[in-house]
């Protein structure tokens, strides 16, 4: 056997291997979701939801309760590929603080939570274009689907509009730009 088939049969090993597993993942998305598992994860959630908005001068993110309104979202509102990749990625992070610090998410310090956020996030990154045909094939990832929803139930609460933001029962006009002063939270409703 001459080199150049060699070379071609491996790379084509590896062609095959790497789009068989990609067929596979991609299968794997688009099959129907098991969303019993969300109920039973909700305290996950909950701490998940109050890592990215902790309660501090403000209501945090687990006052509010914004744990309901994630779950209901995924199950209502997302699509299949990204409930499958939000349910994986609740599985992966369990099993990243498993190996990484030897004990479950809950049980992590903040600074732990911080770190394994972070890691998903950095494994989210990549360019804006990689980013969008990922996300046209593989459906929102985990971390991009939590983050939104968080911010999206947090700030649409009675405690996050009007403690959390600056809220403004009866506003008078449409501003477009409105310039916030020294220490001024940002505004709900302008």
């Amino acid at each position: 056997m001459n080199r150049k088939k060699a070379i071609f049969r491996i790379f084509g090993i590896f062609v095959l291997a790497f789009s068989g597993t990609t067929i596979w993942k991609f299968f794997q998305l688009n099959k129907v979701p098991d969303l019993k598992n969300l109920e039973k994860n909700r305290k996950l959630i909950a701490e998940i939801a109050e890592t990215i908005i902790p309660a501090g001068d403000s209501p945090g993110a687990k006052d509010v309760q914004v744990e309901d309104f994630i779950i209901k979202m995924v199950k209502d509102c997302t699509e299949t590929r990204s409930q499958n990749s939000f349910m994986y990625g609740l599985e992966e992070l369990k099993e990243y603080t498993a190996d990484n610090f030897g004990k479950s998410f809950l049980q992590c310090d903040e600074k732990q939570r911080v770190i394994a956020l972070t890691h998903f996030e950095n494994k989210d990154d990549a360019d804006h274009f990689v980013r969008k045909i990922r996300r046209k094939v593989m459906g929102d990832s985990f971390l991009m689907t939590i983050k939104n929803y968080t911010v999206i139930g947090y700030c649409s609460s009675e405690l996050g509009a009007t403690r959390g933001l600056a809220y403004d029962y009866i506003p008078s006009n449409f501003e477009a730009c409105v310039p916030l002063k020294a220490g001024q939270r940002s505004w709900a409703t302008k």
